[in-house]
């Protein structure tokens, strides 16, 4: 379960900074934010399956 939150933090701060790149950095591309929590979610995802084989 510590897993678990640790991984939803971590996706919800790395969505507001990509949020906060895409309105400053890249022409109010607000979904940027979207887009990398998605990235960063499915990494976690894929790294915690991988350590349970």
């Amino acid at each position: 379960m510590g897993k678990a939150i640790f991984a939803a933090i971590v996706t919800l701060i790395v969505g507001y900074l990509g949020m906060v790149v895409g309105l400053e950095f890249l022409g109010n591309w607000v979904e940027f934010g979207l887009l990398i929590a998605i990235a960063v979610m499915g990494a976690f995802i894929i790294y915690f399956n991988d350590k349970k084989k």
